[in-house]
């Protein structure tokens, strides 16, 4: 539904501007309409390819499923867990406290949080499970972090009637890493830093200061006696609001999970 409303305001946008552009200059209001019409309809349409996508979808969606099981692997072999994720933690600003390769202690806030690495076994195993609860409780730890590859709804019900416990599946865990660009080197993406201005003055939320701005220069240049200056600022702001709102650049996509 938000994507549909956000076409339908930008071609309302776009047949607006054309509409004045094409009246200003010929002054015929029927051909300013059928002009509009045309170029809004081929903005939709060119919209709706570059947002769509259908094409690569399906093959995008298949790589990164291989990305997430060479990740889960990796971890099921790799010889120290508990640096790889302690190194995550420090990102978010925890103190962390090594336990054994497996499991470490992190503390941020005045809280201690107990963190169990599990990828020993497809599925997080019971006897995994209660090693993991019982060594938080004896750590007097606040709360236990389980990241494991797949884990059942009652694995996770059963450790909440110990403890208060978060538990973060191998697609998460691989997203979190991705967002804070610390995947391990064989799965390292090459990725295109972005400034502070841009990701600031090109994100979503930028979106609808310029539309705004963008619907406010159409309404003057109606009144205006300078119609053409305020009409090519409207337009400038309309372009903008379209870039802010789908570009992928300055747009990161965000992962379900936090540990903030």
């Amino acid at each position: 539904m938000p994507k549909i409303l956000n076409n339908l305001l930008c071609s309302l946008m776009i047949f607006s501007l054309a509409f004045l552009w094409v009246y200003f200059c010929l002054k015929d209001v029927m051909w300013a309409l059928i002009c509009a019409l045309i170029i809004t309809a081929a903005f939709a349409y060119i919209l709706w390819r570059i947002t769509s996508k259908w094409e690569d979808g399906k093959k995008i969606k298949q790589k990164r499923k291989k990305e997430i099981v060479d990740f889960t692997e990796y971890l099921k072999f790799y010889e120290d867990n508990a640096q790889l994720f302690a190194d995550l933690f420090r990102f978010y600003l925890f103190n962390t406290e090594r336990i054994d390769y497996d499991n470490f202690i992190a503390r941020k806030n005045g809280k201690k949080y107990y963190v169990a690495i599990c990828f020993e076994q497809d599925t997080l195993s019971k006897e995994r499970l209660r090693q993991a609860v019982i060594s938080a409780k004896r750590s007097k730890a606040d709360k236990l972090y389980i990241f494991a590859n797949k884990t059942e709804p009652a694995q996770e019900k059963i450790a909440a009637s110990h403890i208060d416990s978060v538990f973060i599946d191998g697609v998460n865990t691989y997203e979190l890493f991705e967002q804070c660009d610390k995947l391990p080197a064989f799965t390292r993406k090459s990725v295109k830093k972005t400034s502070f201005i841009g990701k600031y003055a090109f994100c979503k939320q930028r979106f609808w200061w310029y539309f705004s701005s963008c619907i406010f220069m159409v309404i003057i240049s109606v009144f205006s006696f300078f119609p053409w200056y305020t009409l090519s600022w409207a337009t400038v702001m309309f372009v903008l609001a379209v870039y802010s709102l789908f570009n992928k650049r300055y747009n990161s996509k965000k992962t379900q999970v936090s540990l903030d």
